[in-house]
Order: C-alpha cells, then structure tokens, then sequence
C-alpha cells in the first residue's frame, strides 16, 4: 500500500480565529474518523488539575505504580502540569465507548480485554496530535487513557525505565489521571454519563477518555 504523503503547514506568527476554529472542528471529525465514540472541542480552562487524581494511583496502589516511565510518580507533578495546561486555550476531548460493558467490570480487572478499549484512545490521541503538530500547533499535547505498560506493553517491564529507550516512543504518553487532570469532572461537563468503574460493578455504560490540548 502506498503511504500517505503529509503535507506540513508553514508555522504562522499567530493564528487567526477561523483558522484555529476550522482546525478544531476538522479535528473532532478525524477523532471519529479514527474510531473515536464522540468528542468535544473545549476551553482548556476546563480542565481541573487535582492533586488527589495524581495521588490515586498511589492510594490505593496501582499495578502499574512506579513501573512505568508515564505513571506517577515519574510523571510531572500536578503544579508542574497546572501551569503548563495555562499557557493552552482549547483542546478536544474524545471518547471511546467500551462495548461490552464487562470488559471494564469482570474480574480480574487488568485483562486484554480492558487494555484493547484504552489503546483505541491511545491511537486515536496519537493520530489527532500528529495532525495538529503538521498544521503548525507544534506545542500541542495529547494524554490517554490507563497506562501505556498494560496498554503498549502488555504489562512488561517498561524498557523506558531500564534503558531510556521506549518500545513505542511516538504511541505511549501519560493518561490524564496520570498528570493529575480530573477526568470524571470533565466528562461530566461535557455532558457524558459517567460512572466508576469496579469489578463486578453494574454500571449502564463505560467508556475511555482522552484529551489534545491544541493552542
């Protein structure tokens, strides 16, 4: 198959205001495009940075917790992160719907079946900030869902860790959760039913969620 030829676009001194709403909008159809449920262009400031998300990969503990070069604590801390995110005005959120549901509800929790719903995030965050970086937004920044050691790696050691080097440099990035941004918040702003998800939980939906801070 012939591959695809990217087309860069010359980085301008600023952007104007239909360029940049043309680029959001085009952006929410490429995430469906990708595969993506639903997704939402929305003011950066939206997005809540709480230090109790960072902290509940620790309490209680995470699988992944301290083995994976994108999970805290590794990751930048919650201030560090707040007054990153400040300096971004729009982003678009995505979604993938897991179907079915008992692929985030049965036991044991951490199953391939729970990992292939969060590499669909993973992929189609990845796909929309490759665009982004080659419409001139070269600052834009893309965070997934779960952590990419289960998701990329099925769960073996992070080589990132241990060499420096990752096994999926341009795919493996931080969740949200990862980086502190309150992701039950935000889904709920946007309109989204939501619920927690627990094994054996019922629940009438699950779903998985990332975000693309663009400018």
């Amino acid at each position: 198959m012939e591959q695809e030829t990217i087309v860069a676009r010359k980085v301008p001194t600023e952007v104007s205001i239909a360029l940049l709403n043309s680029d959001l909008e085009r952006y929410v159809q490429k995430a469906i495009e990708f595969g993506a449920s639903d997704a939402k262009i929305i003011p950066a400031e939206w997005v809540v940075i709480d230090e109790r998300a960072w902290l509940k990969c620790y309490i209680p503990v995470c699988g992944a917790y301290g083995r994976c070069k994108y999970c805290p604590p590794h990751t930048p801390e919650p201030e560090v992160m707040r007054k990153a995110l400040s300096k971004f005005e729009w982003a678009v959120l995505v979604k993938h719907d897991v179907t079915p549901i008992e692929d985030f509800t049965k036991p044991p929790g951490w199953t391939k079946e729970h990992a292939k719903h969060h590499r669909k995030i993973f992929e189609v965050v990845g796909k929309l900030e490759s665009l982004a970086y080659n419409d001139g937004y070269y600052l834009s920044m893309g965070f997934a869902a779960g952590s990419c050691l289960h998701t990329l790696c099925d769960g073996v050691d992070c080589q990132m860790l241990s060499s420096g080097v990752c096994r999926h440099r341009h795919k493996a990035r931080p969740s949200m959760e990862a980086v502190g941004i309150d992701v039950f918040n935000l889904a709920t702003k946007v309109g989204w039913d939501i619920y927690p998800c627990y094994v054996s939980a019922s629940i009438p939906n699950a779903m998985s969620i990332g975000i693309l801070f663009v400018y």
